[in-house]
């Protein structure tokens, strides 16, 4: 059982978690990262010299930002199993032993010492392999290079299966289908994503690739990665300490919040426009962690990162996880408009973002 852990970034430490006698999760910057750093959740997590005491029911103890750099849903079926592979109790696992297997392979910016992640070769890989391991995983059988599936995608996070690897000398995520998945479902992403481009929304680089067995992945271009140094992402479910997992957002409140930490007319619009999309293509999955920001360095300013996950999905309940206007179904054109005079978005700029969103969507 770990009772402290150090967070860096890029080499330079910036503060320590640990855990008090309760067993409460507790975090202090350093004084060097006070005067020249960065708060990296700047609602929950101010820069200053003071102790902080994580409270959030919602992220295993965690303060959120550091939540955010754990594995969920797969992730954390891949790391459970890669644990009892080297027979380890999971039961015995506080969240600080979690963020240690994560060490300094997660995303985003932050880095866990000690580390106990495993490294691995992230280029040439095999995706027909990587995908019958993932099935494998998905079906509880035996995954023979478990250590190896773990170092690719160990703090990935979301439904399906992912690695992390180096895809032309750059950093890619390719998503490999669960059983749930339609045959296409790689085609299917890229398409989606293609149009939200094509509807004027900010998306990495994607690529659909075809393997040895002509199977077709789906790749997107890891923005947390920029000429080899790691940039700061945090999701919105994390800076606002929210359950991404329950409906607990609406798109005014993701507006607001962009207005606020950004400060940018630009990322505004830019969020209206993905609340547009999601709700033109029934994309029902566009919960908090699916909207994230990153940390400009040299602006020293926080952005509404590039999108992803952008596909239509369906959620149990029949309704968009984020609700437009207070409404998760049915949603109208009107509905939305609504949103955009909530946020003093100019109606003209709006109708223009719904029709231009629809041209794309038919094309």
């Amino acid at each position: 059982m770990i009772r402290k852990i150090e967070v860096f970034a890029n080499k330079i430490k910036v503060g320590t978690l640990a855990l008090t006698n309760d067993n409460k999760v507790a975090f202090q910057y350093t004084d060097e990262w006070v005067e020249k750093g960065f708060s990296i959740n700047p609602f929950k997590l101010p820069l200053s010299k003071q102790l902080y005491y994580a409270s959030s029911p919602h992220f295993k103890g965690l303060f959120g930002v550091f939540a955010d750099s754990l594995p969920d849903s797969y992730g954390e079926l891949l790391l459970d199993r890669y644990l009892k592979r080297k027979n380890i109790n999971i039961s015995d696992l506080t969240c600080l032993d979690r963020l240690a297997y994560v060490g300094c392979s997660g995303m985003g910016l932050l880095e866990y010492i000690p580390d106990f992640s495993e490294d691995t070769d992230r280029s040439n890989i095999d995706f027909d392999a990587i995908q019958k391991e993932c099935n494998d995983l998905l079906d509880s059988k035996k995954v023979d290079s478990i250590i190896n599936l773990f170092s690719l995608g160990g703090s990935s996070g979301g439904a399906r299966p992912k690695s992390l690897i180096k895809y032309d000398g750059e950093d890619y995520i390719v998503k490999f289908s669960s059983k749930f998945d339609p045959k296409n479902i790689a085609e299917l992403e890229y398409k989606y994503m293609s149009l939200a481009k094509e509807a004027g929304i900010n998306i990495p680089t994607i690529k659909l690739v075809k393997s040895k067995s002509r199977k077709k992945y789906f790749l997107i271009k890891r923005f947390d990665r920029e000429s080899g140094k790691k940039i700061h992402m945090i999701s919105a479910a994390a800076l606002l300490e929210v359950d991404f997992r329950a409906p607990c957002l609406d798109y005014n409140d993701l507006i607001k919040l962009t207005r606020v930490l950004t400060k940018n007319d630009d990322d505004v619009m830019e969020m209206y426009r993905r609340m547009v999309f999601n709700v033109l293509i029934d994309n029902q999955d566009d919960h908090a962690k699916n909207f994230s920001f990153i940390y400009d360095d040299i602006n020293k300013t926080y952005r509404l990162s590039p999108a992803y996950d952008i596909t239509p999905g369906r959620t149990y309940y029949g309704e968009h996880t984020t609700s437009v206007n207070g409404k998760g179904k049915n949603i109208t054109d009107d509905d939305m408009l609504n949103v955009a005079i909530s946020n003093k978005i100019e109606l003209t700029a709006a109708r223009q973002i719904i029709e231009k969103c629809k041209r794309a969507i038919k094309e």
